[in-house]
C-alpha cells in the first residue's frame, strides 16, 4: 500500500488531547541482550548526482544503532534529536499533527519521544562479527519511524543504519545546517503509481546500495565491529519496495524484508534468489488490485528462501513507531474510525511493533547469522494474529 493512501486527518469535531501537558512517550525497550549506541553520519556519494537536486552529489543523513559498552544504554535519548534545527523539528511534528490526527497536542511532543540509544555510547568491546542491517522508512516519513526496530535489531547484535532519502523524506538537514524539503511526487492518479514507482524506488535503492557499500568499507568508525559479507535490508511501505528493487542491484545485500509495501521495478521481471521476507500487515483491497498482483508476481520470482507473513488485524502502520505511540498521543480519539484502521488496524496498542520485531530479528537471526530453530524453519510465527501463507 502506497503511504498515500493513508491521510489520517481529524474527523470534525473530534475531541483532541489537551494543549497543556505533554504525554509521556517512550518506545518499549529493545528485547535483545545489548546495550544499544546510536549515532548519526551524514554520508555524500561524489559518483551520483542527484536526480533531484541537479549539479550535487547524493547525500544521506542516518541513523546508526550499534551493540554498546553495557550500562551506557540506560540513558535515554530522545527521538529527534535536540541539534537539529527548529524548522525541521517542526515539519516532523506538523506531520503528526496533520497526517496523523494529532492537531493538539504540545509543540515538542513528538520529538521529545524518549528512546532506548544512548547518543554516542561507545561501543560493546566483544562486539564483533556483526551483520549489518539497513532500513528505508515509508514515503515521505523520516528515519526515526523505525526506530523501535532500529534499536531491537541492534539489542540483538546487530548494526543497523535507516536512512533520510532527501526531497523523498520530510525535512531532511544537513551538518552545514542545509535543509531539502519534502517534493511532492508527480503523476499520481486512481491506479497510477507515477514518480513512486519511476523515480522514488530507484533512487532509494540506489541510496541503499550506496550506504552499504559505505557503511562496509574500510575505514568507516565502526569496520572492526562488522562482517562486510552479511549485509541485509528491510523497508516499510515504499521502502519496502525499495529494499526489495536494491537486492537486484547490490549482490552484497544477502537478505531482505518488505513490510506492508507494494513491490515494485525492475525486481518483478526478474526476481530474487536470495532469502526474502513479506510481512503484510494489511489485507487485500478490492479498490487496488494492483497491489496483491505485484506482491504475488514478486512472489513468484523469489528463488531462494521466501516467507510471506499475513498479520491479521493490523494495519498500513503497524511496523512503525506510530503502532506503539497511538495510546498516549490520543490518536483513536481524535481520528476519523476508518483512518485509525487503515493506520493500526484492531490489534492492541504496541502489539504491531512487537510481531514486527520478533519476525524481521528472528529472520534476519536465521539468514544473516546462521540462527537455527527460528519461526523460519518451523513455518510457525509465535503469534496468534501472524499466519505463513507461503
Amino acid at each position: 500500500m502506497a503511504d498515500t493512501r493513508v491521510t489520517s486527518r481529524p474527523a470534525t469535531g473530534a475531541p483532541r488531547p489537551g494543549r497543556g501537558t505533554a504525554p509521556r512517550l517512550e518506545l518499549p525497550p529493545p528485547t535483545g541482550p545489548r546495550a544499544v549506541g546510536v549515532r548519526t553520519v551524514h554520508l555524500v556519494d561524489d559518483d551520483r548526482e542527484d536526480p533531484f537536486r541537479p549539479g550535487r552529489p547524493r547525500e544521506l543523513m542516518a541513523q546508526l544503532w550499534y551493540p554498546a559498552r553495557a550500562g551506557t544504554g540506560a540513558v535515554p535519548g530522545r527521538y529527534v534529536s535536540a541539534a537539529m534545527s527548529p524548522l525541521v523539528v517542526g515539519a516532523w511534528e506538523d506531520w503528526w499533527a496533520e497526517e496523523r490526527g494529532c492537531s493538539g497536542l504540545p509543540r515538542g511532543t513528538a520529538a521529545g519521544v524518549a528512546v532506548h540509544g544512548a547518543a554516542d555510547a561507545p561501543p560493546a568491546p566483544d562486539a564483533r562479527g556483526c551483520p549489518l542491517v539497513l532500513l528505508s522508512p515509508g514515503h515521505a516519513q523520516y528515519r526515526a519511524a523505525l526506530t523501535a526496530l532500529g534499536e531491537d535489531l541492534a539489542s540483538r547484535g546487530f548494526l543497523v543504519a535507516a536512512l533520510d532519502h532527501p526531497s523523498d523524506a520530510l525535512g531532511v538537514e544537513f551538518p552545514d545546517g542545509r535543509i531539502v524539503p519534502y517534493r511532492e511526487p508527480d503523476g499520481l492518479a486512481d491506479g497510477d503509481t507515477g514518480d513512486l514507482a519511476t523515480r522514488y524506488v530507484p533512487v532509494r535503492a540506489a541510496d541503499l546500495r550506496f550506504a552499504r557499500t559505505r557503511l562496509t568499507a574500510p575505514g568507516f568508525w565502526w569496520h572492526a565491529l562488522l562482517d562486510p559479507s552479511r549485509a541485509g535490508v528491510a523497508g516499510h511501505s515504499l521502502g519496502g519496495a525499495a529494499a526489495a528493487e536494491a537486492m537486484r542491484l547490490d549482490p552484497g545485500l544477502a537478505a531482505g524484508a518488505d513490510l506492508d509495501g507494494t513491490p515494485y521495478g525492475e525486481v518483478l521481471r526478474t526476481g530474487l534468489e536470495r532469502p526474502f521476507l513479506i510481512c503484510q500487515f494489511t489485507a487485500d483491497d478490492p479498490e487496488y488490485p494492483e497491489e496483491p498482483r505485484a506482491r504475488e508476481r514478486l512472489w513468484r520470482g523469489l528463488r531462494g528462501p521466501r516467507h510471506h507473513l499475513l498479520v491479521t488485524g493490523g494495519g498500513h502502520e503497524s511496523a512503525t513507531d506510530l503502532d506503539a505511540l497511538a495510546g498516549p498521543l490520543g490518536f483513536r480519539e481524535c481520528t476519523d474510525p476508518g483512518d485509525y484502521a487503515d493506520a493500526l488496524g484492531s490489534l492492541p496498542e504496541g502489539r504491531g511493533v512487537e510481531i514486527t520485531r520478533a519476525c524481521v530479528g528472528a529472520f534476519f537471526e536465521r539468514y544473516l547469522s546462521g540462527a537455527e530453530g527460528t519461526w523460519c524453519d518451523t513455518g510457525a510465527p509465535p503469534f496468534p494474529e501472524v499466519t505463513a501463507v507461503g
